[in-house]
């Protein structure tokens, strides 16, 4: 009995693991596909990155993304303002349309949606797209403190004083994105279900499908207080750098089915699996990270400082799953309490034995 507790809770161990990797393990890039942001004619891939900049000038510029947020470096900034969306909850709306266009999974957003607060400007969504790696390579694009995750999730708006993101993609002011890391949980996450269940559709190239509307608020994590900001660009050629960045410090969760899923679906290229579509981090060449919270460094790897671990229905559940200690402590407290328990019922035994 003791045996089969200890065997379980090495189980559960082993099904929370969110595998963050080094950047420096993670150096690998090898497909190639097609843009996930503007459109253009010229072809590139994610293993021929250091080629991007002779294609597109602004791909060697100095405020490009993603980048590796340093934690210890980042500025609280109390004077952020508080995001505010509206128009999130497309339920019951008309279907969206969700495609492989080649490098990415993406879904596209009515201009409905809006950023209301939190910027200038009012801005308009326009698509939400994924990065993600391998099994072997976790594939987020930003990093934090040298640390990826499993995948990302990115919103992509635009400013609303123009006329549609074609237009704004190359403005100053024109961009703003959300980032959201994705990490490994106990559940599924029925809010990613609406998209994931339904990608064996897209497997092909260039392929869409319609799906039902639904929240896109719950793809992302359950609180948008704590957050990361900095300018920069599309992580993508030709890496206009038009991008108000927002990375969420608390990230979101889906079961390891599902990132399997996202990694191993999707084809692109001569029938090439669709995987490791994330841009190396790059130089900050002075740019500053601000903050809407004060950071505290973490040493816990893979788990951004102050991260929320509160839960949502529908797969934000526990944020950083439990450690290797907080398993072996469980396992030998359980062990330690079963003993102390079959001690004393072999001492009332023995008394009432003798009495």
């Amino acid at each position: 009995m003791l045996l089969e507790l200890f065997i379980t809770l090495l189980l559960i161990e082993s099904q929370v693991s969110t595998y963050p990797e080094n950047v420096q393990q993670t150096a690998k890039r090898k497909k190639e596909h097609r843009n996930a942001g503007p459109s253009h004619s010229h072809h590139w891939g994610y293993h021929d990155q250091r080629s991007w900049k002779r294609a597109f000038t602004n791909c060697s510029g100095t405020s490009q993304s993603p980048i590796d947020i340093v934690t210890r470096d980042v500025i609280y900034s109390p004077s952020l303002p508080a995001i505010e969306l509206e128009g999130y909850d497309l339920t019951g709306q008309p279907e969206l349309t969700l495609q492989n266009n080649g490098h990415t999974l993406q879904l596209q957003l009515p201009n409905t949606m809006q950023i209301v607060k939190g910027f200038d400007e009012v801005y308009l969504a326009a698509q939400l797209h994924f990065h993600w790696g391998t099994i072997e390579v976790p594939g987020s694009e930003h990093t934090i403190d040298n640390v990826h995750f499993p995948a990302e999730l990115h919103v992509v708006h635009y400013n609303s004083k123009y006329t549609s993101i074609r237009e704004a993609a190359s403005k100053p002011d024109g961009l703003a994105v959300f980032g959201a890391f994705i990490q490994i949980g106990l559940h599924e996450n029925e809010n990613y279900e609406n998209i994931l269940s339904v990608i064996k559709d897209v497997s092909a190239e260039e392929s869409n499908t319609r799906i039902p509307s639904f929240n896109v608020r719950h793809l992302l994590p359950n609180s948008l207080e704590k957050f990361y900001r900095y300018t920069g660009s599309l992580t993508t050629p030709p890496c206009f750098q038009s991008v108000n960045w927002t990375v969420f410090n608390e990230t979101v969760t889906v079961s390891r089915k599902q990132l399997v899923a996202l990694e191993k679906t999707l084809k692109a290229g001569h029938n090439q699996s669709l995987a490791e579509n994330f841009r190396s981090p790059q130089n900050l060449h002075g740019r500053h990270v601000l903050a809407s919270f004060r950071s505290t460094y973490s040493t816990r790897a893979g788990a951004p400082s102050g991260t929320d671990t509160s839960s949502r229905t529908g797969g934000n559940d526990t944020q950083d799953g439990l450690s290797r200690g907080d398993i072996l402590a469980i396992a030998f407290g359980a062990l330690f309490a079963l003993t102390v328990l079959s001690f004393c019922i072999y001492a009332y035994r023995q008394r009432r034995k003798h009495s």
